[in-house]
């Protein structure tokens, strides 16, 4: 079992697990990234992540001395993969490098539990994410690989080692 600590932290920013969508901090940018995400379809709202029991995080950041939150994810554990369900950083603040800097805290997190193997599908509406996760080292799968989860749009299934090199 994969044990998600309260806080990770990497040099530039925090996760703070979030337990429900009303005791998070997230401001008026949830609705437009859970658009962003598309491929998210209907059905791929945050708060159905934590209601599902995804582990699920802000991502926190030092804006003008204070903490901010600048995007979420969500993700679970299923036959010792890593599967990420949702990530998405404010329109405002994308760009900045803070979701390419949550991922790898994770996958950190992930392996010291024991996963071998993380594992996404983006949404074949989202070319920016499947670039992403290009530029991440995750490699495409044949379809197929993974059952979609249930109401999801057609995606690809993207793949990556957990402690193997960038």
């Amino acid at each position: 079992m994969t044990v998600w600590p309260p806080t990770l932290r990497s040099r530039i920013l925090t996760l703070r697990a979030a337990k429900s969508a009303a005791a998070a901090c997230f401001e008026d940018w949830l609705a437009e990234a859970e658009r962003a995400v598309l491929g998210a379809a209907p059905g791929c709202a945050l708060a159905e992540r934590i209601d599902a029991g995804d582990g699920v995080y802000e991502l926190r950041v030092p804006i003008d001395g204070a903490p901010m939150t600048v995007g979420a994810l969500a993700l679970r554990v299923e036959q010792r993969d890593l599967v990420w369900t949702w990530l998405a950083v404010a329109e405002a603040q994308r760009a900045f490098g803070y979701g390419g800097a949550t991922v790898p805290l994770i996958e950190r997190q992930a392996a010291k539990s024991g996963s071998t193997l993380a594992r996404v599908r983006v949404p074949a509406t989202n070319g920016v994410a499947l670039y992403f996760w290009l530029r991440l080292g995750y490699r495409p799968l044949a379809s197929g690989s993974w059952p979609a989860p249930g109401g999801a749009q057609a995606g690809t299934w993207m793949v990556r080692e957990l402690g193997s090199n960038r």
